[in-house]
């Protein structure tokens, strides 16, 4: 019951968060600045995403069994790269060379199979660059062509320094430390990280219910298991 009260008021806050971009979406148009977002535009798919455990475990509620193998794929994959990362702008830039893409993505369509069950994360991401600016690897640029970008950027605008609207970036932030503060207001603990482990570790150990039981309890599985990676996860508990 507990976790349910969660999830509905995820579904909330999300619809509450899907209104307030759509105001900032308005004034964006009204002064004249562009978002390229756009059905299809699945560039930014190839990030790595964190969110709150309970908007991973309502993703993790709706999966088909062909998702599911999927998202198994990728999880070796993942551990792989949380492994040989030295620190986390090393992760970030492995996680985009070897696991390609998410596992909720639909490479036909390249539509979200969950895309009403997003995580704020990626609700927040408005680019204001074409979408080709979003799967560039910016490490592999030319020094010149990094420094025309960079100059391009309006930081009053944007979050300095990628081409994503700053207002969008920190409400999702907001919101997602309003979804983990919920989490901990009724478990004590809050565990946010990595989308695709996050899931995974829902569907392989009905995290939640262990939790539910015993938060204590849940964690200590985890470390007992080895399944805490650096770079994947984060949580925190009352003391």
């Amino acid at each position: 019951m507990a976790w349910q009260a969660l999830i509905d008021k995820i579904i909330n806050r999300h619809q509450a968060f899907d209104q307030q971009i759509a105001a900032i979406l308005q004034r964006a148009q009204q002064n004249q600045l562009q978002i390229y977002c756009r059905e299809g535009c699945a560039s930014c798919c190839t990030l790595a995403v964190n969110c709150s455990f309970p908007e991973a475990m309502q993703i993790a509620q709706q999966l088909d069994a062909p998702r599911r193998a999927v998202l198994q794929n990728k999880v070796a994959l993942l551990q792989s790269v949380a492994q040989e990362a030295t620190d986390f702008k090393h992760f970030l830039r492995l996680f985009r060379q070897q696991i390609k893409g998410c596992p909720f993505l639909d490479s036909a369509t390249q539509s979200c199979t969950v895309y009403a069950a997003r995580p704020m994360c990626c609700r927040a991401m408005l680019s204001t660059r074409p979408n080709s600016w979003c799967g560039v690897a910016f490490a592999d640029l030319h020094p010149l062509e990094k420094k025309i970008f960079i100059d391009s950027l309006d930081p009053d605008v944007v979050a300095f320094p990628t081409h994503y609207l700053a207002e969008s970036q920190e409400l999702g932030s907001y919101s997602e430390a309003s979804i983990l503060s919920d989490m901990h207001d009724v478990f004590e603990m809050n565990l946010g990280g990595n989308l695709i482990y996050l899931v995974w570790l829902e569907l392989e150990f009905r995290l939640s219910a262990l939790i539910a039981q015993n938060p204590e309890s849940a964690i200590e599985l985890l470390q007992r298991e080895n399944e805490i990676y650096p770079f994947l996860l984060q949580f925190r508990r009352s003391k």
